[in-house]
């Protein structure tokens, strides 16, 4: 579990970093994808970068929120992809609904996926709680194995912001027979997390303002968990690449098959 120990290091030095108090909103620059960089951002990630740096030596490739690909040495055995502060916006709000994602695969020829993930980390910012992966151990929260619920919460997650991204949610009931609770709440990453748990039953985002630096991690945490999804055209959630910067202009994760299956006829897509 050397591989789980590493990147549960860096992001825990991440979360110290950003709960000790209430750090600095000014802007300073543009990430990789053309987002502001604000100061807490730059820090979070710098830190992430250096604990990784020391742990896997000059192994190692990150792709990342801000400074978007980062190679250390030229025999690269790693990939790592790392989202700094999850929820962003909620963390200068101070909504405790933040996360520090990253997750490590060994890098491949052709192409990384989600899939080739051996080890993940997404920890809580403003609560003590670490939900991790690992090839040998499964899903782990808090250092324990996971207990997913039996039947998921009837709650749907997502993000909409413009009155016509809220129409698969009315279709979406129609197929369930029933109503489903809607909340946005501001960190892509525990809400597919809380869906492979079952916290909730399904996730949506088609704003196509994803990344896969946002979701990778959780991705993989919640597909050991026993989720399903289907990101862009169609695609397999597993097989989203992490060894480059790609957005992700759409994705739906279900607890299960049953539940991805309503909430895609919801949304109009098909697998491909």
């Amino acid at each position: 579990m050397s591989e789980l120990k590493g990147i549960r290091s860096a992001a825990l030095a991440a979360v110290d970093y950003l709960r000790r108090e209430q750090r600095g909103s000014e802007v300073v620059g543009r990430g990789a994808f053309g987002d502001i960089t604000k100061v807490f951002d730059k820090e979070a990630e710098n830190i992430v970068l250096s604990r990784l740096r020391d742990y896997f030596s000059d192994e190692l490739i990150v792709v990342s929120e801000e400074r978007g690909i980062v190679r250390f040495g030229r025999d690269v055995k790693w990939v790592a992809i790392v989202d700094p502060v999850d929820g962003s916006t909620n963390y200068d709000a101070g909504i405790p609904w933040v996360a520090v994602s990253v997750g490590l695969a060994p890098l491949r020829e052709d192409a990384t996926r989600v899939s080739d993930i051996v080890a993940a980390v997404v920890a809580e910012v403003f609560r003590d709680r670490i939900y991790e992966y690992h090839i040998d151990k499964g899903v782990l929260v808090d250092g324990s194995p996971a207990k997913r619920r039996e039947k998921p919460k009837s709650i749907l997650l997502g993000y909409f912001e413009v009155p016509d991204a809220y129409d698969p949610v009315p279709e979406y009931w129609r197929l369930r027979g029933g109503r489903a609770a809607l909340r946005s709440l501001g960190s892509a990453a525990l809400d597919i997390v809380y869906v492979g748990l079952g916290m909730a039953e399904g996730f949506i985002d088609a704003r196509a303002k994803l990344r896969n630096v946002d979701v990778a991690a959780a991705l993989r945490i919640a597909i050991a968990l026993g989720a399903q999804g289907i990101a862009n055209e169609g695609i397999d959630a597993k097989d989203i690449r992490i060894d480059d910067l790609s957005k992700v202009k759409l994705l739906v994760v279900g607890y299960n098959e049953n539940y991805l299956k309503l909430l895609s006829k919801a949304c109009l897509i098909r697998s491909t």
